[in-house]
């Protein structure tokens, strides 16, 4: 783990709530897709893929706890 600032992806696995998981990362900065600055091309990650241009890899995982606890949804792995 890490506590840099970047880009950092994130992939997890849970049992349920994958909609409302996903929504709660989005209001926390997270997103399912990017594009490259001075390309219009839009990039959609797998499902259960999100990435967030700063935060670090620390932080990332205890904001997918704290949301998957929040919710109830099961964390099987990330």
């Amino acid at each position: 783990m890490g506590t840099i600032l970047g880009n950092i992806l994130i992939s997890y696995d849970i049992e349920k709530s994958h909609t409302e998981v996903k929504n709660a990362l989005e209001l926390l900065g997270y997103s399912d897709r990017f594009k490259n600055s001075g390309d219009s091309k839009v990039y959609h990650l797998p499902n259960k893929t999100l990435w967030h241009k700063k935060k670090s890899s620390d932080q990332a995982i205890v904001d997918l706890k704290n949301t998957c606890n929040i919710l109830n949804a099961n964390l099987q792995k990330a």
